[in-house]
């Protein structure tokens, strides 16, 4: 009977054990938790870029989205009763900054191409960004509206040697949204 016990005992201390560690892992890694405090920091793994629900390229970083006012210019607005209020004047570019691996996709280059040969408002697109979780999972998505590739930087590397180049992009967009994943 005290065996049984004793069995029974250890048999439940592993499990509870490594559904302890299996919590762990799944925090530690970023997994996605539907039901979590909306205040947990969100973690991504890659960065997918769509037009009209195509996806266009496929990043492993993102640099930064970048949204903002010139603090340096200010409009002084005078009020009816008396007083001045000071207002940004001047909105700074809204941009996203994404890094991944060269690839042959050249649909990237294609678009940026429209840019450098003047044609902006082919080049102005409705851009989704995704950011995805370790399992797979939508973590957050960004609106870009009119957005086009103001830059295109392809990494250095020397001859011979056998790394990874890398392809940076800096979209401009009129306006940068989060929306719901």
């Amino acid at each position: 009977m005290k065996s049984r016990t004793l069995l029974a005992a250890l048999l439940g201390g592993v499990i509870l054990t490594a559904g302890a560690v299996g919590a762990w892992t799944s925090a530690s890694q970023g997994a996605s938790n539907p039901g979590g405090n909306p205040n947990d920091p969100i973690t991504a793994a890659r960065f997918e870029l769509t037009i009209d629900g195509h996806s266009i390229a496929v990043f492993s970083e993102l640099e930064g989205i970048t949204s903002g006012y010139d603090r340096d210019e200010l409009e002084i607005v005078t009020r009816r009763r008396g007083g001045e209020l000071r207002i940004p004047a001047r909105r700074m570019p809204q941009t996203v900054t994404l890094k991944r691996g060269l690839t042959r996709n050249l649909e990237l280059a294609a678009w940026h191409e429209l840019v450098i040969l003047g044609d902006i408002a082919a080049a102005r697109k409705n851009v989704t960004l995704t950011m995805y979780d370790v399992t797979g999972d939508p973590a957050a998505r960004y609106h870009l509206t009119n957005a086009w590739p103001s830059k295109l930087e392809i990494g250095g590397l020397k001859a011979g040697a056998s790394q990874v180049v890398f392809e940076t992009v800096t979209l401009s967009a009129e306006f940068i949204q989060r929306v719901s994943p």
